[in-house]
Formats: structure tokens, C-alpha cells, sequence
């Protein structure tokens, strides 16, 4: 849950994750800390609605099953009824949900406050997106894969580029994901 209460913008649950993951001192680790800050900044620092409007969410459509996670599975029960939750597909004694998301209305999400940790992940944070880019990662800013239809995630890109950017004159190298949250916060 700290990875996912880091997702929806608590900083103390962002900056307990960061403390953990530097610990490790390897590359998927720091990897790791430059995703998720990516997201968090997706997630809760920038006005991006009208990009997701005028992508139509295609993020909720395309694609493979999304995973539901035991403690998302646990938040989905105790907020949506019954009938509701018939939504969600057992394989295996794990939960899924198909794509199109039966709970994406339009381009907007009805479970957004609530949405399971693969969708608040998406597409920073999540494997089937950065598989390559992981995979490949030695050291400093990965250069994080944005499918083409993610305006939203090109946004997101701009913005941190900027921020990079700034820190590298600044620094003389490459910001730590601490340093990137930092600058972040003072602009908000």
C-alpha cells in the first residue's frame, strides 16, 4: 500500500518509498524511484484532463487484462456493490479487468479515487510499458516509453525534461529522484 498510497500523491508515502529504494543502491532500484516519481507527478501535479479528453482514454481500452491486486480487490469490495464488482474476472484466484474497463465512462475513469494500482501506474510505473527501457537501464533519467497515443505522458515527459534539465545546469550531473521531488514542490 505505501507504493500506491506514493501514487495518490502522499509525500510522506512517497518519501518512505524513495528512503527504502535508495537503500538498494542498484540500477532496477533507482530505476524504480525515477518511475514512480514520474507517475506521482502524472498522477496528482499536473492538469492533464483535456489531454486524456483528447486521447479518449485509451489507456482503459486497449491492451491486455488489467491486474487487481489483493489490496486493490479489498478497496474495490468495499466501494462498489455487488453487482459492481461482478465486473472483475477471477483466472486462477486472481482478479482482473478487461479492456474496454467497464468502469471508464466516456474518457473518465467512475473508479478514479479508487482505481486499482495498475491503473494508477500506467505508464511510468508499469512493466508492459517499460519493459524495454528496464531492461536496458544502467544509470541517470531513463528515457521512459510513452505509447503514442499518450498526450497526457508526453506532457508529463516535458515537464520532467524541464526539470532535469534545470537540476543538470545547476548540479553539474544527473538529479536524484529526491532531487527531482524537491524542485517539483517548489513550484506547487
Amino acid at each position: 500500500m505505501l507504493t500506491k498510497n506514493a501514487l495518490r500523491g502522499d509525500i510522506k508515502s512517497l518519501e518512505a518509498l524513495l528512503d527504502f529504494l535508495e537503500k538498494f543502491n542498484a540500477p532496477i532500484s533507482k530505476f524504480a524511484m525515477y518511475s514512480i516519481l514520474y507517475q506521482v507527478i502524472m498522477n496528482n501535479f499536473l492538469d492533464l484532463g483535456k489531454y486524456c479528453e483528447e486521447c479518449g482514454g485509451k489507456c482503459c481500452k486497449l491492451g491486455l487484462p488489467v491486474p487487481v491486486y489483493h489490496f486493490d480487490y479489498k478497496e474495490l469490495k468495499a466501494r462498489l456493490s455487488k453487482e459492481e464488482l461482478k465486473n472483475l474476472r477471477k483466472h486462477n484466484g486472481f482478479y482482473t479487468l478487461s479492456r474496454p474497463c467497464p468502469f471508464q465512462d466516456s474518457w473518465k475513469c467512475k473508479i478514479h479515487e479508487f482505481k486499482p494500482y495498475a491503473c494508477m501506474s500506467y505508464p511510468f510505473a508499469t512493466e508492459d510499458e517499460q519493459k524495454d527501457v528496464m531492461e536496458s537501464y544502467k544509470d541517470g533519467i531513463p528515457d521512459f516509453k510513452v505509447p503514442d497515443f499518450c498526450i497526457a505522458g508526453k506532457k508529463v515527459k516535458e515537464f520532467m525534461d524541464e526539470i532535469v534539465n534545470k537540476l543538470r545546469v545547476k548540479l553539474g550531473r544527473d538529479p536524484t529522484p529526491r532531487e527531482m521531488l524537491n524542485e517539483v514542490l517548489t513550484k506547487f
